[in-house]
């Protein structure tokens, strides 16, 4: 009998490939659209195959998870982007489906992540979502900003050096001291629940609160410096 992770297989491409692999295309899209619920005007969010094309030619690497019955059930992509105070591995976006969540897709995702990237310094991304960023904590090591955490000035200063080259953080309203970026995408879904709940109970991380009351029209940046 096959153990549960063994149902998935993990597949690796370089943006501009997938860009140029309508299946690909195809998959990433049909992930988005179904991972996140409603926006503020009660209709679901919606992410075409034109729009995830030009998203993933943008990008630097894409990594899908596949069910072996069910097709793909979850991807990663993410950008390589140069700052003064390092090279910084940006997550655009990571989903998983709804009946698939809970089974560490989303872990071994960005596991093979840090694989790919282990010469960043940084890791970072614009996340809504607190149990997106308990899980990338638990993967990546190292230094975590998040939030309300007062950051250094070389997060500062290496965040707004990025800025132009992210579209997470171009145009966005950047607060600086509390990490946070005002932006119109704030998922909302049944499926999933801000309250402290894991698979094995714990004590929550210190910033889960902060991310647990995120007011919906903003987004947390997470920032791990690796060094």
């Amino acid at each position: 009998m096959l153990l549960e992770q063994d149902e998935y297989e993990f597949h690796s491409y370089k943006g501009e490939e997938a860009a140029a692999t309508p299946s690909l295309v195809n998959a990433v899209s049909h992930v988005f659209s179904n991972s996140f619920g409603t926006n503020p005007q009660g209709k679901p969010y919606r992410l075409g195959p034109k729009t995830t094309r030009e998203r993933l030619e943008s990008t630097d690497h894409l990594f899908v998870a596949h069910h072996r019955t069910e097709g793909d059930v979850g991807y990663l992509y993410a950008r390589i982007l140069r700052a003064t105070q390092g090279v910084v591995g940006w997550i655009d976006s990571l989903a998983v489906l709804p009946d698939h969540r809970r089974k560490k897709v989303a872990t071994r995702l960005v596991s093979r992540l840090v694989n790919t990237i282990s010469t960043c310094r940084w890791v970072g991304c614009a996340t809504p979502n607190p149990i997106a960023a308990l899980v990338i904590t638990n993967v990546v090591h190292g230094k975590i900003y998040v939030d309300r955490c007062n950051p250094p000035d070389d997060v500062v200063s290496m965040i707004k050096e990025i800025r132009p080259k992210c579209p997470d953080l171009r145009g966005a309203d950047f607060n600086a001291s509390n990490l946070r970026v005002k932006t119109r995408f704030t998922p909302v879904s049944s499926e999933e629940t801000k309250e402290w709940s894991p698979p094995h109970p714990s004590e929550p991380p210190p910033w889960w609160a902060s991310l647990q009351n995120l007011p919906s029209e903003y987004e947390a940046l997470l920032i791990i410096d690796r060094d």
